[in-house]
């Protein structure tokens, strides 16, 4: 994949929605979180794993292979 293509991947309608039900994703964990933070340890972990995880996806950027 170059460039442009990548870009044009992001800019996409469908990619569009579904880096707007990943953002949705986030703010869903963060509330579940903020509400009840402390209660299930291993809960807390699996919100705060999937919340990075979303995030990944959502601020992903180009690299060129011939860079690396």
């Amino acid at each position: 994949m170059n460039k442009r293509d990548f870009y044009d991947w992001k800019r996409h309608p469908v990619t569009q929605v579904v880096f707007s039900q990943l953002a949705n994703r986030v703010r869903e964990c963060e509330e579940r979180l903020g509400s009840s933070a402390g209660i299930n340890p291993i809960s807390d972990r699996e919100l705060v794993g999937a919340i990075q995880a979303y995030k990944d996806v959502l601020l992903i950027e180009f690299e060129d292979e011939d860079s690396e």
